[in-house]
Order: structure tokens, then C-alpha cells, then sequence
């Protein structure tokens, strides 16, 4: 199990999260044509499905779009600096499950 840590900019607390080249490689293979969704259990034990998107250039650049991730942003009150850690572990009910848990950062 490899947990992947990403420090949370602006425009991942603000807009849509950027999924680095790491988390990629957890995730189920993408599709530059049509979303992906992902679901996810975060470390309250609540279930999101974020939607992975490749957009269709040269360069992969990855993004949870906008509804779910914003969804779970809010909820938990999250803030540029905090940090996420995201990482696939196996479950006897979905074979594959991706978990997510939330570090905070205190000024």
C-alpha cells in the first residue's frame, strides 16, 4: 500500500483537485474521452465518487472534477496548505478501494 501525500493548492481547494502522475498510477485506467468515476471513503467513513478527467491534450493533466471534490472540500472545511493522502487498498466487499484522509495545517 502506497500512500500518496499532495499539499493542497488554491486551485485544488478552490476549483477541482489536480491528480498528480502518483496518484494516477492508483487509480483505474483513464479514458480522455469521457470521465471516469472513482469512489472513495474518506477517513470519516463517507463515500464520495469523484469523477477523474484526462483532458484530451498532449499533456496529461488530470483533475477530480468539480462537484464531489468540492463537495468533500466543504465539508471537511478544507484550506490551501492542508494536505490530503490518497492511496488504493484491497476490500473483501470491492476488491479495490481508494481511500482518502485529510492532514490539516495549523497557522
Amino acid at each position: 500500500m502506497v500512500r500518496i501525500v499532495k499539499v493542497l493548492t488554491k486551485t485544488d481547494v478552490s476549483q477541482r483537485l489536480g491528480v498528480t502522475t502518483e496518484m494516477l498510477n492508483e487509480l483505474p485506467p483513464y479514458n480522455r474521452e469521457h470521465d471516469v468515476p472513482v469512489r472513495v471513503l474518506d477517513d470519516t467513513g463517507m463515500i464520495y465518487e469523484f469523477k477523474l478527467s484526462v483532458r484530451a491534450e498532449e499533456a496529461l493533466k488530470p483533475v477530480f472534477q468539480y462537484q464531489e471534490w468540492r463537495a468533500f472540500v466543504n465539508r471537511r472545511n478544507i484550506k490551501a496548505g492542508d494536505r490530503i493522502y490518497f492511496w488504493e487498498e484491497a476490500s473483501v466487499a470491492h476488491q479495490t478501494e481508494y481511500r482518502i484522509a485529510l492532514l490539516r495545517t495549523f497557522v
